[in-house]
């Protein structure tokens, strides 16, 4: 847990997520092969075992880090006809174990989601769903005969539900998903193991929370990471020019005005120009603490969550000197 807090703090330093996979041992089972049999995942979470990793999920550094799972396959056995090794004949045994195929770490197959919807669009928020960036596709899947008859070994190590699916999201981990009769898998879902917050039951409360949880999500904390960058770099530019919080302040919000569109629907090229619909920067002093100030950035994307608009938030440091 000390590493995973460790790696969460440099995260939230440089803005961007820690992404890593998960064993199965930590679900306290040998292999996800039999993840099926935990009928109750959270209350596996609830036991005292658990108490550390309930701590880190309530922490702020938890936004940025990511867990996924299950492993899945990257390449078919080796075989003289099916996948030759071309200096020499061999045939991969993997009758015997699970453990035997060559298993990847489900990390990987969600930054090659990542950087997929970073060559498309220049931002990272299309890395979820089937049809929107979210698949995992031309996976290898291993024939072999079992009993007379030709069998499939899915290139996940479990076929995982749609309600496992749910549950393991609700414990802050991404399942990868594999689809029925293809060779593909998907992500339906990216959630950080940040545990969302509980807001009284109110208009304003239930705007926070859905913004809240908003907020411990890969596609949109990715968005607001992004901007992040680009506003370190323009304090970066800044340092020893003795500037005024005010200037600082109008400048970044003029900067940050290229990429808004206050319009209701925006038509594709202009979502892509301006993903924004609106954006707000505050500069503010830092108390007790001469030379920095304190940075809100706060803004508002053109889609929409269950019918709602939401705003994304983060708060930052710049160096005044």
């Amino acid at each position: 847990m000390k590493l995973l807090q460790y790696a969460g703090a440099v995260g939230a330093m440089a803005h961007a997520p820690f992404i890593s996979g998960v064993a199965p041992e930590f679900f306290g089972i040998d292999s996800f092969e039999q993840l099926p049999n935990i009928k109750d995942l959270k209350a596996t979470f609830e036991s005292p075992r658990y108490t550390k990793w309930r701590q880190l999920r309530e922490s702020d550094d938890a936004r940025y880090i990511a867990l996924t799972a299950p492993r899945f396959l990257l390449r078919t056995p080796y075989d003289p006809t099916e996948n030759p090794i071309k200096t020499f004949n061999y045939r991969e045994n993997v009758s015997e174990s699970h453990e035997s195929y060559l298993w990847g770490n489900t990390a990987f197959a969600l930054a090659s989601r990542l950087t997929d919807s970073f060559a498309k669009y220049r931002w990272c928020p299309n890395i979820i769903g089937p049809q929107s960036g979210g698949a995992v596709e031309d996976l290898p899947v291993h024939l072999f005969e079992s009993m007379g008859e030709l069998q499939a070994k899915i290139p996940t190590e479990v076929l995982v539900t749609d309600r496992k699916e749910f549950e393991l999201a609700e414990e802050g981990f991404i399942a990868l998903t594999m689809r029925k009769g293809s060779d593909n898998a998907a992500f339906f879902s990216a959630n950080s193991i940040q545990q969302p917050k509980v807001f009284p039951n109110t208009k304003e409360g239930r705007e926070a929370e859905m913004n809240f949880k908003l907020g411990t999500q890969l596609p949109y904390m990715m968005i607001i990471n992004r901007l992040a960058h680009y506003v370190k770099v323009l304090q970066r530019e800044q340092i020893g020019s003795w500037k005024e919080r005010q200037d600082l302040e109008r400048e970044l919000n003029a900067w940050i005005k290229q990429f808004v569109a206050d319009q209701e629907n925006p038509p594709a090229d202009v979502r892509s120009r301006r993903p924004l619909r609106a954006a707000q920067i505050d500069v503010l002093d830092v108390e007790g603490d001469p030379g920095w100030y304190q940075v809100a950035l706060t803004v508002r994307p053109h889609f929409k969550y269950m019918g709602a608009n939401f705003e994304l938030s983060l708060v930052g440091r710049l160096d005044q000197d």
